[in-house]
C-alpha cells in the first residue's frame, strides 16, 4: 500500500477525521491534499457519522471499497476479489451500521451487497441476473433504492429489505433514459438523482412517492454526481461549466449556485460531510491524469 494521509485520528468506526479537513499544502482554491496514492480514488461516500470517508481505489490490484478513518493506511470494507468499481452511494445505515454496494459477477451481470460497518461479514441481497448500481437505504431502512438496468435503460427499482433474504427489486421509476445515483435528503422529503438524456447529465429531484420527478439543474453543461450536504435545502455537484469540473453546491429550485472548488484539473465525486459541514472530493488536479487523489476544503457562504 502506498498513501499518503494529510492528518489522523483513531480507527475505522470511531475516528474524529471530520473535524479538520486542514492538510499541509492548500492550493489556491483552498483545498488540500487529504488522501493521496498511485491509484486512482473515486466515488466517495460518509459515514452516518462523517467519521469514515469510503471509496473506490484500485489499491488491492483490483477495484473495491475501501474505508478510510484518518490514521491508518486505507482497509477494505468487504473482500477485494470483486470488482466494486461501482462504489459507494448513500450507503451506510445509521440504524443497522449496514453497507450497501454492488459488485459485478463473472458473468457481467452484478449483485448488491451489504457489510456491516465493523467489517464483518458480506452478504449477497440482490442477485437476480440482472445489472444493478447505486443502491442506497430509504429514510426508514426497511427498504433499498437501486438503479437496475431493464429494457435498455437505468432505471429506479426498490425492495424491502430482510435480512438473510434474497430480495427482488421492483420497478419504481422507470423513464426511457438513464437514473443514477439516488440518495434521500437527510429529512426523506426528496430523492437526488442524477439523469443522462441524450449524451448529456442533468440533475433532477422527486417525491419518495414517485411523483414530481423534475429537473433541477438541466442546463447545457455536464453536470454529475450529486450528494446531499447536512441540511435539506442544498445539494452539491460535480460541473464542466467553469471548463474542467468543480464541485458546485445549489438550492433546491437550481437558481442559487456557489463554486466550491476552482482548478483547471477536474474535481469530481463531492462527498459533503454530513456532520461537520465540508467536502471530500476526487481530483487528478496534481498531475492532470487518470490518478484522482482525494481533496478536502470548507463549505463557502451561501
Amino acid at each position: 500500500m502506498r498513501y499518503i494521509a494529510a492528518f489522523m485520528t483513531a480507527s475505522l468506526l470511531a475516528a474524529a477525521c471530520g473535524e479538520d479537513p486542514s492538510g499541509p499544502e492548500q492550493w489556491p482554491d483552498g483545498a488540500y491534499l487529504y488522501l493521496g496514492s498511485i491509484y486512482p480514488d473515486t466515488a466517495l461516500s460518509w459515514s452516518p457519522g462523517g467519521t469514515v470517508l469510503i471509496f473506490t481505489s484500485y489499491a488491492y490490484s483490483s477495484y473495491c471499497i475501501l474505508g478510510f478513518d484518518g490514521i491508518t493506511d486505507p482497509v477494505p470494507v468487504a473482500a477485494s476479489s470483486y470488482d466494486e468499481s461501482a462504489g459507494p452511494n448513500g450507503c451506510w445505515s445509521g440504524e443497522q451500521g449496514l453497507i450497501v454496494y454492488t459488485s459485478y459477477n463473472t458473468d457481467s451481470t452484478s449483485s448488491v451487497r451489504t457489510v456491516p460497518g465493523n467489517l464483518g461479514p458480506l452478504l449477497v441481497v440482490v442477485n437476480d441476473g440482472k445489472n444493478h448500481l447505486h443502491p442506497t437505504w430509504t429514510p426508514t431502512e426497511d427498504s433499498l433504492l437501486i438503479c437496475t438496468f431493464d429494457s435498455g435503460y437505468w432505471g429506479l427499482w426498490k425492495t424491502e429489505y430482510h435480512e438473510d433474504t434474497l430480495l427482488t427489486p421492483e420497478p419504481f421509476y422507470t423513464p426511457d433514459f438513464d437514473c443514477l445515483r439516488p440518495s434521500y435528503s437527510p429529512d426523506g422529503e426528496w430523492i437526488l438523482f442524477e439523469v443522462s438524456i441524450g449524451g448529456s447529465s442533468e440533475i433532477w429531484l422527486m417525491k419518495p412517492d414517485g411523483t414530481d420527478p423534475h429537473p433541477v439543474i438541466d442546463d447545457s453543461w455536464d453536470n454529475i454526481h450529486p450528494c446531499w450536504g447536512p441540511e435539506d435545502d442544498r445539494f452539491a455537484f460535480a460541473s464542466n461549466r467553469s471548463g474542467s469540473y468543480d464541485v458546485w453546491i445549489s438550492d433546491l429550485a437550481g437558481s442559487s449556485l456557489v463554486q466550491v472548488t476552482e482548478d483547471p484539473g477536474d474535481d469530481v465525486y463531492p462527498a459533503w460531510n454530513p456532520v461537520y459541514g465540508w467536502f471530500a472530493f476526487s481530483s487528478n488536479r496534481e498531475d492532470g491524469g487518470e490518478n484522482f487523489d482525494i481533496y478536502s476544503t470548507e463549505a463557502p457562504e451561501y
